[in-house]
């Protein structure tokens, strides 16, 4: 009861401490259509890398492979980031995504993180880094194509793909801020370079957080005026630039526990870059009913299918 307890009171700090222009429609809301079910391989658990193994489920991830001829080129690849407000939650949950997107075409690989408290960031975003290493050894054995890496996540895996998207251009010196490996790590070296992000419901910008708040403390380490640094490293926002990758955001307008208003002053902020954005509004819906509503779905779908 005590985490749950403490991961509503996070979600409250969220939607009382993230800051942006009034919500408006930047996208309209478009009609889902129905998924074809087909079959699919799925694999689980694999480790994602040796060095993880004796840390429980954080570092397995399941691999949902599409039946049928192998491109030429070999599969283009999505990673799945779950949501949880960084301290809760399991790859399982993404099922319904991750068979879409192996229907589709795409090699779609479900990905366990290492959680907070016990682990705090920037533990999380090594993770999805170790995830993408893992990817670029399997090239020949999954059948990868490298030039067409995604990532999707939802709620605090938005933030995870996200951040992890939107910063993989910057310089060394930059990165290690958002790292717990060297900067002569030679995994640096192994990483694919992410083509597409898709983020449903994300927290993009821990600076605008109260300063003496200690709510996100058992994520980040402390408050915003003990570790500004911190918190600025772990915001999606601060990593904009005009070398990004296409994202593609999907946020209820009705959204209480990250507020929607974030999404829409991201967007502004990465048109203003440049870069290729949209965001697609779930029209009355909160968190967890986007979530699990078929225009996020579709929308995600249609999105790395367009891009990738």
């Amino acid at each position: 009861m005590k985490s749950l307890s403490h991961l509503f009171i996070c979600c409250l700090v969220l939607a009382c401490g993230f800051t942006g222009r009034p919500a408006r429609g930047e996208a309209p809301v478009a009609e889902a259509t129905p998924l074809v079910d087909k079959p699919v391989s799925v694999v689980k658990p694999v480790f994602l890398g040796t060095y993880r193994k004796g840390v429980g489920v954080s570092g397995k991830c399941d691999v949902y492979s599409p039946m049928g001829e192998l491109p030429p080129s070999g599969f283009p690849v999505v990673l799945v980031i779950h949501g949880g407000g960084w301290m809760a939650g399991d790859k399982w949950t993404m099922g319904d995504y991750c068979r879409n997107l192996a229907n589709a075409g795409f090699l779609t690989v479900s990905m366990n993180y290492r959680h907070a408290p016990a682990h705090k960031f920037p533990a999380q975003a090594d993770d999805v880094r170790q995830a993408l290493v893992w990817l670029s050894q399997q090239r020949e054995s999954l059948h990868l194509d490298l030039e067409r890496v995604g990532l999707f996540g939802y709620s605090a895996g938005g933030h995870l793909a996200s951040l992890i998207g939107l910063a993989s251009d910057e310089p060394i010196e930059k990165l290690s801020a958002t790292s717990t490996w060297a900067p002569d790590d030679p995994r640096w070296n192994k990483l694919p370079a992410v083509k597409a992000i898709c983020a449903g419901g994300p927290p993009c910008d821990f600076r605008t957080l109260p300063e003496d708040n200690t709510t996100l403390a058992f994520f980040l380490g402390g408050s915003r005026r003990e570790l500004p640094d911190v918190y600025r490293a772990a915001s999606p926002m601060a990593h904009i630039s005009s070398n990004d990758p296409p994202i593609q955001i999907i946020h209820g307008d009705r959204d209480i526990i990250v507020p929607y208003a974030g999404s829409v002053e991201m967007l502004s902020q990465l048109q203003r870059a440049g870069v290729e954005s949209e965001l697609v509004t779930v029209a009355g819906q909160g968190h967890m009913v986007t979530f699990v509503h078929p225009l996020t779905k579709q929308t995600m779908l249609q999105f790395f299918q367009q891009t990738l």
